[in-house]
């Protein structure tokens, strides 16, 4: 399976593709590749391209185009996670996971139990979340990256979600019956997982009083960063994702 790398657009200049940078460094260093040699590269724009390999330098690298081609793999739903901010390895882990099961936006939400909740410092971790939402969109053959929104107070989050057809909160005290009740056909949805503590029941109102569908998971009680993946997961296969 050739390696696959998101790349700017205009390092693709058909018939050729110029790569520079880390790329070209991991190229050369780490995966010790040589001219003949094929790749995929793709633009955040669904497509993608085969390229062979001609030259392999020191900081940048060419390559001619073989062939391009839509990626398949892009989920029809898309499904904006809005998660309840978390510790480092947590959060990062829910990124990570998220983007490979078919996550297309992670939202970082500031909540009352939320134990992170200094925005200045998740804003300095933008970086390095994104560098982890793009390996993995790459591992996963992915065609586009998942966008990653500022991190947002438990109200702001809930007026970014309202124009989402679909809105559900996970809530572990939730009366209502489970996930699957509250999936209908949908192009859309906003899923609101919790942080280590979960919503509060003031939250859970609010929520409510803006017609969120507000269920439980289960019978079980699972952690923050479990949540939104197993939510994710079934939502997907609920709504043909997995076919």
């Amino acid at each position: 399976m050739s390696h696959r790398f998101f790349i700017p657009p205009n390092w693709i200049t058909p018939p050729t593709v110029t790569l520079q940078g880390d790329v070209a460094r991991q190229l050369r260093t780490v995966l010790r590749m040589q001219p003949g040699h094929t790749i995929i590269v793709l633009d955040n724009s669904g497509r993608e391209w085969q390229v062979k390999l001609t030259e392999i330098g020191k900081s940048t690298a060419q390559g001619e185009i073989v062939s391009e081609e839509q990626v398949e793999s892009e989920p029809k739903l898309h499904l904006t996670l809005y998660q309840g901010t978390l510790k480092a390895q947590k959060f990062e882990w829910v990124l990570q996971k998220g983007t490979e099961l078919g996550v297309s936006g992670f939202v970082p939400l500031i909540c009352q139990r939320s134990v992170v909740r200094d925005s200045a410092a998740l804003t300095k971790k933008e970086e390095r979340w994104q560098r982890i939402i793009r390996e993995a969109a790459e591992q996963a053959g992915r065609g586009k990256l998942p966008h990653l929104e500022p991190a947002l107070p438990f109200d702001q989050a809930m007026r970014h979600a309202y124009a989402t057809p679909l809105r559900v909160m996970l809530w572990e005290e939730a009366l209502a019956p489970g996930l699957k009740t509250a999936l209908v056909k949908t192009n859309r949805i906003a899923l609101f997982v919790g942080p280590e503590g979960g919503f509060t029941a003031e939250e859970a109102a609010t929520a409510q009083q803006m017609s969120f569908k507000v269920v439980k998971l289960g019978p079980r009680i699972l952690r923050a960063e479990t949540a939104g993946l197993a939510a994710t997961a079934a939502i997907m296969y609920e709504l043909g994702e997995w076919e």
